[in-house]
């Protein structure tokens, strides 16, 4: 038995060869639009693999949990210091838990020896509580994950920042200055597997300076702005200990909700969810957040363009037919019944698949490089999460070849012999309309594609190109990283200013935001409070960064004293002025032409702290045109709390600009890197996500237009080889070439026309609902549905037009020589 069915098999194989050889131009469409989804399916599984692999490396990554706070106006992925003080204690569920500053710092860390070191510039280091690491089992290059943070003053650094500080040298027990303080590195940590927290160090909270913030804070409510983790024990119910944390936080921040009219509860996040299921945090974590939506679109655009590939297999297998009928009967007359048939036909098509899954790999190859640059990943067919990657594609190759070839398979089983061998076969009127449905779809397909591309780009060109209310352009933005730094702001701002290639030079904690803060009118109460974005600032800044003001005016010059940063910062370095937008005299239920003059209020730590309104600014976007303009102020502050300098250039020349900020710089800061940006570069983040659906709803086009003529051409040359003789009559009885060429129009363009028109209303429907998603949105207006059907009407005019007028021109008499 067995020994007949590989009998059988190499015969059905070596007839599907010699089929598929005989009918090269088809076999070459089909494989190549099989290839083209199948490389867009090996290409988006590497994708997904790799977002779906964060934090699965961590040892008992399923009971790890990040703690979220809910308050009366939203939710956030952190917590208040004092939070994880009593959880372990009192929640016996909790194995172990961590806290995490979420303000990751960017600091300027060198090696301390006695020696001179180069200092270099993270952005990625974070101080954690002693037993985090008894929860994330980073692996450990050098030193012992157990004991690393076991003494005070610690701290543990990435692999890649231990071989710039140390090189090939020993890092464990070597001392390095970070942040004011001398540490003592007790390991290095390898970055062998992906995880939300991207770090370059993990400092101890046992530090000094550190342990002593930590010991001073004890408001529940005040700053929530640290990371809290916990390890579950094995088998606790998370609802369960939901419950127990919601109690938790009503016992101990009862008394400070109710003095700040606030209502806050907390709940649980799972560690593996934490990457995809974060983008309604707007996590400061990292900038390559995963974003659910995305994979979704990835994977529609893969099973697209695979569904065109399928759909051009079923209407060519169908549409010859009629030349293979013959074949069919001839081989029941012989003896073989229905099912051998179809084994035999599915044999093609399952060869064609194994075909295009060869095909599709070295195109995914090929192509790798281009798909990592559009979604901004290092990717490879070769990391050890892809392993199963073939054994996927294999399965995927073998339902799409079972899918697309098993209506043709039974169709062609079904033939009548004894009516093929009269030579009475004909197309049926169902399977012609079934190839009219599917050559609509593909259309309809192409021309949704091609609609939403516009309309995305369109989007994306009206957001990154809108005015955003300031003087974003020439504006050179320096970090201020170090005490060093910051204690020379004053004299390095005076030495930008009094150069002619700056304008206006600014100092600020931030470029646009660098926090929020609850305020509320005075003569109101707490009950009437709301959340102002903030960004403490000199006098300088409103005329560097050019925002106007609609009343009042600019802030009146204060001193300060203070040197201490430990010190609370709105006790002694906040000046009591404050300048409001529009939004946020809304809010507050101010006029904005009469506000000045009037006073704000702030319950912080137990105390009203007033702010005297000094003048309204016109609104501007200190976020990406993602989000509407909301309640922002500006305060003056103690220049020790300043991170940046921004200095507008004037005229063009940047490069002489930093070049002299650069040489002032080393002469004042020897021992900091001199590290600069853009101002308008603040929202490139945001709308790279958005540049990179556009790229990707691009590409996606281009396939399915190219899938889609490749199948109009091939159903166009078939045609054209079935009807050769008819053209030659025409022909020779005087018929023109123009009206050869209309007869075929009229059996396809009138089918694609309808088929574009069709797929207009579907279009506007969901981009207009991916459109309602943005507070600034453009209009679709009718410019965009006229390049849409001409674009789907113009490819199909000639795509038909290549084949019918080299048909319509061609000697008569070749095709009736036979006759």
């Amino acid at each position: 038995m067995n020994i007949t069915y590989r009998i059988m098999f190499k015969s059905y194989f070596k007839l599907a060869l010699r089929n598929l050889w005989k009918r090269k131009t088809t076999t070459f469409i089909n494989v190549f639009g099989l290839a083209i989804g199948l490389a867009c399916c090996a290409l988006v599984f590497l994708f997904v693999q790799h977002e779906f692999s964060f934090d699965k490396g961590f040892n008992d990554a399923d009971n790890i949990y990040r703690v979220i706070t809910t308050f009366k106006d939203g939710s956030a992925p952190t917590t208040v210091m004092p939070f994880a003080t009593y959880l372990k204690s009192e929640i016996p569920e909790i194995k172990q838990v961590s806290r995490l500053d979420a303000s990751k710092c960017t600091c300027v860390i060198q090696v301390n020896d006695g020696n001179d070191h180069t200092p270099y510039t993270v952005d990625n280091g974070y101080w954690a509580d002693p037993s985090f690491f008894d929860i994330f089992s980073f692996h450990f290059s050098q030193g012992n994950r157990n004991t690393a943070f076991n003494s005070s003053n610690t701290i543990v650094i990435a692999e890649p920042l231990a071989q710039k500080l140390f090189g090939n040298s020993n890092a464990v027990g070597r001392t390095i200055k970070t942040d004011n303080n001398i540490y003592t590195v007790t390991g290095v940590f390898k970055k062998d597997f992906l995880n939300h927290i991207n770090a370059d160090f993990f400092a101890s909270n046992n530090s000094n300076g550190v342990r002593e913030k930590i010991a001073s804070v004890h408001n529940w409510i005040v700053d929530p702005n640290y990371y809290c983790y916990v390890s579950l024990k094995p088998g606790s119910n998370k609802q369960h200990v939901i419950n127990e944390l919601k109690a938790y936080m009503q016992s101990h921040a009862a008394a400070d909700m109710k003095s700040t009219n606030d209502k806050v509860s907390s709940s649980l996040q799972a560690l593996t969810d934490i990457h995809l299921h974060s983008s309604q945090y707007q996590s400061y974590m990292e900038v390559k957040q995963g974003n659910l939506k995305y994979l979704y679109l990835l994977g529609s655009i893969a099973l697209t363009i695979l569904l065109l590939g399928c759909i051009n297999y079923m209407n060519l297998s169908t549409a010859q037919a009629i030349d293979r009928a013959r074949e069919v009967g001839v081989r029941r007359v012989m003896g073989a019944d229905k099912s051998a048939i179809r084994y035999q036909f599915l044999m093609e098509t399952v060869t064609i698949s194994l075909m295009a899954l060869v095909a599709g790999v070295i195109l995914g190859f090929i192509l790798l490089p281009v798909f990592n640059q559009m979604t901004g990943q290092q990717l490879s067919f070769f990391a050890p999460e892809n392993s199963t990657l073939i054994l996927w594609m294999l399965l995927v190759t073998l339902t799409t070849g079972l899918l697309a070839g098993i209506y043709p398979a039974w169709y062609l089983a079904a033939f009548n012999p004894v009516k093929v061998l009269k030579g009475k076969a004909s197309d049926s009127s169902s399977l012609v309309n079934i190839r009219t449905v599917l050559v609509s779809l593909q259309f309809i397909i192409s021309t949704c594609l091609i609609f939403a591309t516009l309309v995305i780009w369109k989007q994306l060109n009206f957001m990154i190109n809108a005015k955003p209310g300031f003087d974003q352009d020439q504006q050179l933005v320096i970090n201020l990283n170090t005490d060093q730094a910051r204690n020379n702001i004053a004299y390095f701002r005076d030495q930008l200013a009094s150069n002619p290639n700056f304008q206006q030079v600014s100092a600020a904690a931030s470029g646009l935001i660098s926090g929020d803060m609850n305020m509320y009118a005075q003569g109101k109460t707490v009950n009437d409070k709301h959340e102002v974005f903030l960004n403490l600032v000199d006098d300088h800044y409103l005329k560097t960064v050019g925002i106007k003001l609609i009343s009042g005016t600019n802030f009146t010059p204060i001193s300060f004293t203070n040197k201490n940063t430990a010190l609370d910062l709105e006790a002694t370095d906040i000046g009591r002025q404050v300048i409001i937008n529009e939004e946020a005299a809304k809010a507050l239920g101010l006029n904005p032409y009469t506000a000045p003059g009037n006073h704000l209020s702030r319950f912080y730590n137990g105390v009203v702290y007033n702010y005297k309104i000094m003048g309204v600014m016109k609104d501007y976007h200190f976020f990406s045109l993602h989000s509407a303009i909301g309640a922002c102020m500006i305060m003056p502050a103690n220049p020790i709390r300043f991170s940046t300098i921004i200095a507008k250039v004037k005229g063009n020349d940047m490069s002489a600009a930093i070049k002299y900020s650069q040489q002032v710089w080393k002469t004042l800061n020897p021992d900091t890197p001199f590290t600069y940006g853009f101002l308008n570069d603040s929202f490139k983040w945001d709308y790279l996500q958005d540049q990179r659906e556009q790229q990707m709803m691009a590409t996606c086009t281009i396939i399915a237009i190219l899938i889609s003529g490749l199948g109009l051409l091939g159903l166009i040359t078939y045609s054209v080889n079935q009807r050769a003789k008819e053209i030659g009559i025409r022909k020779v009885i005087g018929a023109s070439v123009s009206s050869i060429v209309v007869l075929f129009y009229k059996k396809y363009f009138k089918l694609i026309l309808i088929a574009n028109l069709a797929a207009l209303p579907l279009a506007w429907y969901y981009m207009n609902k991916w459109l309602s998603n943005f507070p600034y949105r453009v209009e679709i207006g009718w410019l965009t549905f006229m390049l849409s059907l001409s674009a789907g009407v113009v490819i199909a005019f000639f795509t038909i037009a290549i084949k019918t007028i080299s048909a319509a021109v061609a000697n008569p008499i070749i095709s009736l020589r036979s006759e």
